[in-house]
Formats: structure tokens, C-alpha cells, sequence
């Protein structure tokens, strides 16, 4: 059995990642599946980047009672930047033997070669790809070398960012697009220009 690890941003956290994580666990070997969110990420930047502190509790809203899958806030003890090469050297080194799978969707594995030492990640972590209705499976030539499972996703039609950009002309997303509870949370701190 095999760990997967779920990274993103998170903000915030809706309906598409949860249905990612869904199609993850639908991969059928996983033991486990961890939730990291980034603290900073160091690809982007983002402007309207709730702290790591309100994300995190949004996961916990969305995820709560989930006992499939496990929030991890391992970057938080891991200097910055948070490349997802450092994250993983890390982890592994805190579980022999445990072979681990970077659980990304089918646009990120088109663009993965741009991320920081990637060739440096195939010997750490085989990679789980959601396949994405419109997206290629070709894998890109510069990742000759890496394993690679694939697993069937339905994709949602929602972002974090349009969700913020809703959120903060006073449009509260749909149930379909965003967990209630977290709305709630979001109007209650006044995050993303809610205030």
C-alpha cells in the first residue's frame, strides 16, 4: 500500500478539491491520503492569499468527519520556499520504506517539468494523475523516467480564484462549488474582501 499526498494552495479549499481527492482515493492502493497545503507558495504569487491558519481551518471544515484522508501540515516545519521537492525529500525521511505518490491532476503533469529539480522528484515519488475530460495523457517527453498511475476524474467547473473573485464582489458560491460551512467560515473572518 502507498501514501498519497494531495498539495495546493487551498484558497480556498472547494468542491473540485474534494472531488480530486475523491478520484485519488478511488486509485484503490492508497493506505493513506494527505492534505498539504502550502504555507507560501513558491511558483506564485497571490495577492489575496488567506493565512495559513484560515486555510487550514477551512480543510478541516470541508474534510471534517473524512477519516479516509488526513490533513498534514508538514511544510509548516519545513523552511521556505516550499518547493514540493524539499517537502517530499522530507517526508520520505520520515517514512522509510513507505513508497510515496505525488497525487496531481492532468494540466499539472503538462507543466511539471518547470517545477524546481523535478527530474529530482521520480526516485522520491511515483506520480497519480487525475484524468481530466479535454486534457492530454500524453506525458511530456522530459518525464521519461518517472512512474506514472493515472485514475479517472470527473472534473468540476470551479476555481479558487473565480471563487474569490465571486466572493468578493458579495457573490456567495453555490453549495455545488462551495461547502457551505466554509462560506460561512469565509463571511464570518471577512476573508477575500468580504469585510
Amino acid at each position: 500500500m502507498q501514501k498519497g499526498l494531495f498539495f495546493g494552495t487551498f484558497n480556498p479549499v472547494h468542491r473540485g478539491h474534494e472531488s480530486l481527492a475523491d478520484s485519488f482515493l478511488t486509485f484503490g492502493q492508497l493506505d493513506e491520503l494527505w492534505i498539504i497545503p502550502t504555507p507560501s507558495p513558491p511558483h506564485k504569487s497571490i495577492h489575496d492569499l488567506a493565512s495559513f491558519e484560515h486555510r487550514w481551518n477551512m480543510l478541516q471544515i470541508a474534510f471534517k468527519g473524512r477519516e479516509d484522508l488526513k490533513l498534514c501540515a508538514v511544510e509548516k516545519e519545513i523552511p521556505a520556499p516550499h518547493y514540493t521537492l524539499k517537502t517530499l525529500d522530507y517526508i520520505s525521511g520520515k517514512n522509510p520504506g513507505k513508497e510515496l505518490l505525488l497525487c496531481i491532476g492532468a494540466d499539472t503533469l503538462q507543466t511539471l517539468s518547470s517545477w524546481y529539480q523535478y527530474k529530482e522528484i521520480a526516485p522520491l515519488a511515483s506520480l497519480l494523475v487525475a484524468a481530466r475530460p479535454g486534457v492530454s495523457r500524453e506525458i511530456p517527453k522530459e518525464l521519461k523516467g518517472f512512474q506514472i498511475h493515472w485514475c479517472k476524474h470527473t472534473e468540476t467547473d470551479v476555481s479558487s480564484s473565480a471563487i474569490r473573485s465571486d466572493l468578493s464582489k458579495g457573490v456567495t458560491p453555490p453549495e455545488s462549488k462551495l461547502h457551505p460551512d466554509v462560506a460561512a467560515y469565509i463571511n464570518r473572518h471577512k476573508l477575500y474582501g468580504r469585510g
